[in-house]
This record gives structure tokens, sequence and C-alpha cells, in this order.
């Protein structure tokens, strides 16, 4: 049991750690379900598909999990899907959504990835009240929803991936204690390690607001 759990935690590690490994995993899925849908046209009632999305990207976080969000939108696997352009200005962006000048905006704030991460030894002291979870925002253009909730889609996958691999890192770590594997005492060190590259605490959620003007969805 010790080797099997050691190895899921080793699994964990690279995975985050390796960029290119985290947006596959966050892609094959994603791209599996709507693959033969959204791109084809089936979802849309449209013969010739979906393709080059245009999507603003502001990330303020500029940290691990906000560059791998980033890169998700800009990776060649959704080259033909999305057409992202990238901003520094939440405000400019969402007037470009009223303006509609593309399908949906994706805020990362600052922060969002140190958020995620518990503080140091306050991860087994469920009394401890962690701070409030930073948001991703996805502000959407009514005007075309089929677009936005493609993008939407990739942002739900990225945060049920990554709380995917949060809590199978959790898991890991509370059965190596309840078997005597791992000192009580080297479970906070591990169990950071394991976060490092994690998203969320317990409710890290998306904040889809949608423009009150323009056509309806």
């Amino acid at each position: 049991m010790l080797k099997t759990l050691l190895i899921g935690i080793k699994d964990l590690k690279l995975i985050f750690r390796d960029r290119a490994a985290l947006i596959f995993m966050l892609l094959a899925p994603f791209l599996l379900t709507i693959g033969m849908g959204f791109v084809t046209g089936r979802f849309s009632g449209s013969s010739s598909g979906i393709s080059d999305i245009p999507v603003i990207i502001v990330n303020l976080d500029n940290d691990q999990l906000g560059d791998a969000l980033a890169d998700v939108f800009s990776s060649q696997e959704l080259a033909d899907l999305m057409e992202p352009t990238v901003a520094s200005d939440p405000e400019a962006a969402r007037r470009l959504i009223d303006e509609d000048q593309a399908a949906a905006a994706v805020i990362i704030p600052k922060g969002f990835t140190s958020s995620i991460i518990p503080a140091e030894g306050t991860i087994f002291t469920p009394n401890d009240v962690q701070p409030e979870p930073v948001k991703i925002e996805v502000y959407t253009n009514p005007s075309r929803p089929t677009s936005a909730g493609v993008v939407k889609a990739i942002v739900d996958e990225f945060i049920s991936r990554v709380e995917e691999g949060r809590t199978s890192s959790m898991t890991a770590i509370m059965q190596l204690m309840s078997t005597g594997l791992l000192n009580p005492q080297n479970a906070e060190s591990e169990a950071q390690s394991l976060f490092q590259n994690l998203d969320q605490t317990e409710s890290t959620a998306i904040t889809l607001r949608k423009n009150q003007e323009g056509a309806e969805a």
C-alpha cells in the first residue's frame, strides 16, 4: 500500500510541475466531449462548426496556475477552436465584451495561485479560518451563447481537474497518516509539497457574469 501511495504522490507532483502534462490532462477529456459536438456543429445546429472563438485572457495572477490556464487557451490543441487575446485591464476586457468584440473574457485575479495553497501550519487545523478563495471570472457575451459556453466549459474543466488532483493529494496524505506510514509531524511539509501547484481551497469557484446589454442567450 505504501508503494502505491508513494507512486501516486510522485505522479501528482510530476503532473502539476509539468506545464505540458497539465495542459494535456485538462484538454483531453474536454476535447473528447466537445470534439464531436461544438467543433463539428452538432451542438450548435450549424454545419460549419465552431472555430476561432475570440476570447480575452486577463492573467493578473502571473503564477503557476494562472499561467497554466492561460496556456490552455493558447495551446496547439485548441489553435483551431480558440483565438485568444491577452489583456492586462479587466475593465477594458469587459468593455470589449460589451461591444461584442469577443465571446468572453477570462479574468484570473492576482493571488489566484497563492490563494489555493493552505497557509503554513493550518492544513490539519480545521478550526483555523482560511482566507476567502480567489475566484476566476468568466465574463460572457450573451449574444454569443454557444461560443461563450465553450470558453466557460474549458475553465470549468480546468478547475474540476485541479480540484481532483488536490483531493487525491489530500487523500494520499490522510491514508499514509492513518496507517502510521507518515509521521504527523512530517505531514505538513508533505502536504505543502503536494498542494504547491494545485487549485483551490475548499471552494474555489468561477464567477459567471453576463453582460446585460445585447441579445439574450
